[in-house]
């Protein structure tokens, strides 16, 4: 009987006399057109009902995962109706579409503020403000690693020389050439020609400026205008975490929380792994994921006098603010440019947690957070009072205090919200 209403339903679906959720389907869709993310209720279970049973197709599957598909639904389909039915399936744990994810600075504009060179790199007032050749006689990053999931880096340009892990790959073009490449298309349909190019190269500049001794894995995530969905992005994480990352940087996000993606950052959390994420150029308090689970710190931007950038997101979801204005840093190819975003703001957060791992490996999640958000300069943005997180990241206070061994800062634990990590 069961089988026989789903068949019908499915018809209905099909014919198109389902109604779409209201709010999701307008404007411009936010997921891929016809796919659908399921995870088996039992491992082992057989995909292959679900498919006889909904008209479905395997479009992709996990490394490591016996449990989790992305699926094509069938031509005609209305793809929420489809998920919804799926979901109440008693085989299936969750079904979801596969949301997209975007870098905030790809647009309407550009995101470029301007060319610069080696010496405004390595010399620009925001290294100086956070002092970092004093950090660095504290920590340099060696023997961490970072993984960057973006656009891409470019992996002979001159500044990362020696720092690139040899584990990357390209989960936009399923190979092992995670270049940060630009293909002259206009692949969102926005006007715009690869205005995502070069946005991981120059968030990979930024973790590599303040940990210039950690070694980076480029995870391409998101294609030459900046765009990704959250299939490929958790899959990233999972690989990530196998990989031994210590750090995970992720300037993108999306409106939509994936049940997926959060449960690739549990799980790297679970290893110990610090997940950041930036908080979003929307100028609001609307949540972004996967910045705002509770295992990963969402960063936003700030001004040179810690106010809140005029582009950023804040919100008590919020984990921590950093600089994001005009950072300097490499841009393909073999050049440097300036940028403005959250996207810029969230390496120097990963760049400390690897100063930190750096001197110690066994620091916890907890520690972590506790020394981060503890040593973080109150927010002085009197209009912002409690929505940019612990307040401004301060890099040099986080390693003094670490390195004098007196810190405590339960209260300002950035993951108490995060439980189930397990022994490094």
């Amino acid at each position: 009987m069961r089988r026989f209403v789903l068949i019908g339903t499915i018809t209905m679906i099909l014919l198109g006399l389902i109604v779409v959720r209201p709010g999701l389907a307008t404007g411009q869709a936010a997921y891929e057109p016809g796919q659908v993310i399921v995870r088996l209720a039992v491992s082992g279970d057989s995909i292959d009902l679900i498919n006889q049973l909904y008209g479905t197709t395997v479009i992709d599957t996990i490394s490591g995962r016996q449990d989790v598909f992305l699926l094509q639904a069938p031509p005609g389909a209305n793809l929420l109706s489809l998920v919804d039915l799926i979901a109440e399936d008693p085989h299936i744990l969750y079904a979801e579409p596969n949301y997209l994810t975007t870098d905030p600075e790809s647009g309407s504009t550009n995101r470029i503020y301007g060319w610069g060179d080696e010496s405004q790199y390595k010399n620009q007032n925001i290294r100086s403000k956070m002092d970092l050749d004093s950090a660095h006689a504290y920590s340099s990053g060696s023997g961490i690693l970072v993984a960057v999931l973006d656009t891409g880096i470019q992996l002979d340009h001159p500044g990362f020389a020696g720092r690139i892990s040899a584990l990357g790959f390209d989960f936009v073009n399923g190979d092992a050439g995670p270049a940060d490449e630009a293909n002259g298309l206009d692949d969102d349909g926005d006007g715009q020609i690869d205005e995502g190019y070069g946005h991981g190269t120059h968030v990979a500049g930024i973790v590599h400026m303040v940990a210039p001794e950690a070694a980076l894995l480029p995870l391409r995530v998101l294609n030459s205008d900046g765009r990704g969905n959250v299939f490929k992005t958790a899959a990233a994480v999972f690989y990530a975490s196998a990989a031994g990352a210590d750090v995970i940087n992720m300037s993108l996000g999306s409106a939509n929380r994936s049940v997926l993606l959060s449960e690739a950052v549990a799980e790297a959390a679970s290893l110990g792994v610090v997940v950041v994420a930036a908080a979003g150029n929307t100028d609001s308090s609307d949540a972004q994921f996967p910045g705002a689970e509770n295992c990963t710190l969402a960063v936003t931007s700030v001004k040179s006098n810690d106010h809140k950038s005029n582009f950023a997101a804040y919100g008590n979801w919020i984990s921590l603010a950093a600089p994001g204005e005009k950072v300097v840093s490499l841009f393909p190819v073999d050049g440097f440019a300036s940028s403005s975003g959250t996207s810029m703001a969230t390496p120097f957060v990963a760049g400390q947690a690897a100063l930190l791992r750096s001197m110690d490996p066994l620091l916890t999640l907890d520690d972590l957070g506790q020394i981060i958000g503890g040593t973080a300069r109150p927010s002085g943005d009197p209009n912002y009072q409690g929505l940019l997180g612990a307040g401004t990241l301060d890099i040099l206070a986080g390693l003094e205090t670490f390195a004098s061994g007196s810190w405590s800062y339960p209260q300002q634990n950035l993951f108490s919200a995060c439980t189930g990590e397990i022994n490094r």
